[in-house]
């Protein structure tokens, strides 16, 4: 593999991994509003959603596991087994992801 493809194919495993970082981290804060009070008014409420915490660190790690995969890539040929595994990492940024999305929220 050419240089040119290995750094262009290590992006695309790093842009996949940073679309999963920020599809979790835009899961962290649930918003709702509770009852009015006597005055009428409805205040908002912000809370911290954990599993999306979780993702994100699970997508960040990939991230930056991904960037030092792409510095080695751009010095040097890389094996098979190190392709297969930065493949798996970005897949589990995807899978933290996933996962975040289809969690249920807590309800108020």
């Amino acid at each position: 593999m050419s240089r040119v493809q290995r750094i262009v194919t290590a992006s695309g495993l790093i842009l996949i991994a940073g679309f999963a970082l920020v599809v979790t981290a835009s899961q962290i804060g649930v918003t709702w509003y509770s009852a009015p009070d006597e005055t009428g008014v409805a205040t908002k409420q912000v809370a911290v959603f954990e599993p999306a915490v979780v993702g994100t660190v699970v997508a960040g790690l990939a991230v930056v596991v991904l960037l030092a995969f792409l510095l080695v890539a751009i010095r040097r040929v890389v094996s098979r087994r190190m392709w297969a595994t930065a493949l798996g990492v970005s897949i589990a940024a995807v899978v933290a992801a996933v996962l975040v999305s289809a969690a249920s929220r807590p309800t108020f």
